[in-house]
């Protein structure tokens, strides 16, 4: 009897936990934004803290020309699913950038990763 009641509850319990698994996550989700970069801790990474958002991104540009550090740029692209060797910011796979008018000089933003 015991074993039967426990079946009922846990069955619930389960399926409730998976149906939240990806809950709060806009994965796929379309993402702009215009900032300096800036190069992460991890060799390789381009970071941009978004100037309007002060959002870190780490930038994964897989074919083309990439922005150097020191770079102004605007960007646009959707989140990245999945996990990325660079241990800052959130991963966006980017569509298209290009160079804007910025002020560089200035150190960067090297913000705590929001994961």
């Amino acid at each position: 009897m015991k074993n039967s009641a426990l079946k009922f509850v846990s069955l619930p319990l389960l399926a409730g936990a998976l149906a939240m698994s990806g809950h709060g996550q806009a994965q796929g989700r379309t993402v702009k934004g215009a900032g300096c970069v800036w190069e992460g801790v991890e060799a390789g990474c381009l970071m941009v803290t978004d100037k309007e958002t002060d959002n870190t991104y780490n930038l994964l540009i897989s074919s083309g020309e990439k922005p150097a550090p020191g770079t102004g740029i605007f960007f646009m692209g959707s989140l990245h699913q999945g996990t990325t060797s660079c241990m800052q910011g959130r991963p966006v796979d980017v569509k298209n950038w290009v160079k804007r008018k910025m002020n560089c000089s200035a150190p960067q933003k090297k913000g705590p990763s929001p994961y």
